[in-house]
């Protein structure tokens, strides 16, 4: 097992890892609208599903895989009338590439994010 953390992004709320390389496979932790130190990024729904998309691009990066690596994508939403707007972020990020996905409503997330979002990847 190997741990990966990302020196480009936000540093864990809590005690957890960024993300572990099992095998081929990369766990990506929860990751959610938050700027290098820690702050909230965005306003609305379109804000925030950017903020967190680079951070989980990033955590990729840092992994050396990029977005068509993702084979699965579990997303967290405080609200479900914001699926639209977080959707097309996701599809701008993703491309044509489209991983498996679940996306749930969930009562609150962090610091009052509006999405959390996490991957799991392939090595190839």
């Amino acid at each position: 097992m190997e741990f990966i953390n990302d020196k480009n992004g936000p540093a864990p709320l809590g005690h957890y890892t960024d993300a572990i390389r099992s095998g081929n496979l990369l766990f990506l932790a929860g990751q959610g609208p938050f700027g290098k130190t820690g702050e909230l990024v965005g306003s609305n729904i379109t804000e925030q599903t950017e903020q967190a998309m680079q951070n989980l691009k990033s955590l990729l990066d840092s992994a050396g895989l990029d977005m068509t690596s993702v084979v699965r994508a579990s997303v967290y939403l405080t609200n479900w009338d914001d699926f639209a707007g977080y959707n097309e972020v996701y599809k701008k990020y993703m491309g044509a590439h489209k991983p498996a996905r679940a996306t749930v409503e969930v009562s609150r997330l962090a610091q009052g994010a509006l999405i959390e979002m996490e991957f799991t990847a392939e090595f190839s």
